[in-house]
């Protein structure tokens, strides 16, 4: 799920910059948005396999640990985007995001799912 996160954000930061006329830092975070929200469905939905209804209370903790995840990748990308694309920049700050604090942290989320 982190590749169709990967790809929702990518394409919102490439329409909003490209497109939209933004410069990169401004539409860092509206494109992060885009792919949070890929994100949190593909991990309960395809990932995790979860089937619970509890959606509002995984929607909370996921936010939780997204919250996090979000200014990491928003200082990430800020510090990577002067010496990177700033394609270049999202792909890098994310991954090590990804791996190393957003991974982990959602298995806890989406535990009750699973069969």
């Amino acid at each position: 799920m982190g590749v169709a996160a990967t790809v929702a954000d990518l394409l919102a930061l490439a329409l909003l910059v490209d497109v939209g006329g933004l410069a990169p830092r401004a539409a860092n975070v509206p494109a992060l948005v885009a792919g949070v929200l890929v994100q949190f469905l593909g991990n309960k939905l395809v990932a995790f396999r979860d089937r619970s209804r509890d959606w509002l209370g995984q929607g909370a903790r996921f936010a939780a640990v997204e919250a996090g995840a979000f200014v990491l990748n928003a200082v990430a990308f800020t510090v990577l985007v002067g010496a990177l694309p700033y394609w270049a920049a999202r792909l890098v700050g994310t991954a090590l995001v990804y791996f190393l604090y957003s991974y982990p942290l959602w298995g806890r989320v989406f535990a009750g799912g699973r069969s």
